[in-house]
């Protein structure tokens, strides 16, 4: 039976493999390239190695330092470097498809033109093949002060990484997660963030001049404490001015935010329970089972705004503005949504999630039970399934809306507006 090498055993097998490598990085006699893949360097620490060029793809680095390390054109596909350190190191060229950088610490690491991108995986069962495509995985990484100029990041998750200082103008970040990422000071000058999701993320200072963010999601996101001069913002989600929000408000919004993106680990639930919130521009938010029971959102902007399973139970909404928001499974039992525009808003039952994150088959109505919506604008609206009993729909403009499901017993139609409406027969 093969004997488990001790710590001081593995570390004197990775010293003679990089010797030999920078050997023959050097050009010195008895150099190596080292060919190293699957290789176990968990745990270790080194300092100032040159491994430039060096193949290790699917080597196993968790909880190891390699601090002030050239990892130049190195082979790191699909590497697991799980709260590795690799501090002022060097990536320039790397190839880290498919990296496992899960709260690594990257601070003041090189990654001009890295490599980060999805990296596909062959798996067999038995005799048959699957190819798996696993994203770059950075979510709570620590990347202060690195330069990743040129870095092609294109559907890396980044959610909750720390990137304070960071300069990553020009790189590639198509669809990138960077939900609740800290982006102080950051400078993203000519970047490709184009669908990229930014949901809650701080950007303070940060310079995102001449960035393309056509199609990104930025709820709970003030653009007005960034520098976008140039930037194209077609068909994204946002919003300017969130400072200009009471104090009060901004704050629970903050800490609702920061709630959503750590799964409740951090932050706190919001509570509006009758609060004034008159005339508010909440545009572009992520409220998501947030709570505004008995609560004044007259004439309160929240059009584009994530309201999943929000309660607005006995909420005084005239006026209000819902245009393209996700209420799905919202509770919006006996609230007065006179003159309200909810145009082309989502109201379809919302799927549910188990404990553990996964679908859990079910799914959960909007209730719009004995709400007052006469006047209401809800052209294009999709109310399919939505608990509609007693409701008051006198008079509102329901064209192109998709009732199929509602329940509507003793629901007031009178003068609604049903051109073009898809009906249950």
């Amino acid at each position: 039976m093969a004997k488990t090498p001790t710590a001081p055993d593995k570390k004197a097998k990775a010293l003679k493999l990089f010797d030999e490598h920078e050997r023959f990085v050097s050009g010195q006699p008895g150099g190596k390239r080292m060919l190293a893949k699957d290789s176990d360097f968990a745990g270790l620490d080194f300092f100032g190695l040159d491994l430039k060029e060096s193949v290790l793809s699917g080597s196993n680095f968790q909880g190891s330092r390699f601090l002030d390390t050239n990892f130049s054109m190195a082979d790191l596909f699909c590497i697991n470097a799980n709260e590795a350190d690799f501090t002022r190191s060097k990536f320039e060229r790397a190839d880290l498809r498919g990296a496992n950088l899960l709260r690594a610490k990257l601070v003041r690491a090189m990654l001009p033109k890295a490599d980060l991108r999805a990296g596909q995986i062959v798996k067999w069962e038995g005799e048959k093949k699957t190819v798996v495509e696993e994203r770059a995985e950075l979510r709570e990484a620590r990347l202060d002060n690195a330069s990743g100029a040129e870095a092609d990041l294109t559907g890396a998750d980044l959610a909750r990484a720390k990137l304070p200082h960071a300069d990553f103008s020009r790189a590639i970040m198509h669809t990138v997660n960077l939900t609740g990422a800290d982006l102080t000071e950051a400078v993203f000058v000519g970047a490709k963030l184009k669908d990229a999701v930014l949901s809650g993320a701080d950007v303070k200072g940060a310079d995102l001049s001449n960035v393309d963010l056509r199609g990104a999601v930025l709820r709970n996101v003030d653009l007005s404490l960034a520098t976008t001069t140039g930037a194209d913002l077609t068909g994204a989600i946002y919003r300017m001015g969130s400072a200009t929000l009471p104090p009060k408000i901004y704050e629970l919004i903050a800490a609702h935010s920061a709630w959503i993106s750590s799964n409740g680990a951090e932050g706190l639930r919001a509570v509006f329970d009758g609060m004034d919130l008159q005339g508010l521009d909440l545009s572009a938010s992520d409220l998501s089972a947030a709570s505004f029971r008995n609560a004044n959102l007259s004439r309160t902007s929240l059009s584009d705004a994530w309201l999943t399973l929000c309660d607005f139970s006995g909420a005084k909404l005239e006026g209000a503005v819902f245009d393209s928001a996700n209420l799905g499974g919202a509770s919006l039992l006996k609230a007065d949504l006179t003159g309200a525009k909810l145009r082309g808003a989502k109201l379809a039952p919302v799927d549910l999630r188990s404990a553990d994150g996964k679908m859990s088959g079910r799914t959960w109505p909007t209730s719009l039970e004995g709400a007052k919506l006469p006047g209401a604008d809800a052209r294009g609206a999709d109310l399919r399934g939505a608990k509609l009993g007693g409701a008051d729909l006198a008079g509102a403009n329901l064209s192109a809306a998709d009732l199929r499901g509602a329940v509507t017993a003793g629901c007031n139609l009178d003068a609604a507006i049903l051109a073009g409406a898809r009906l249950q027969h």
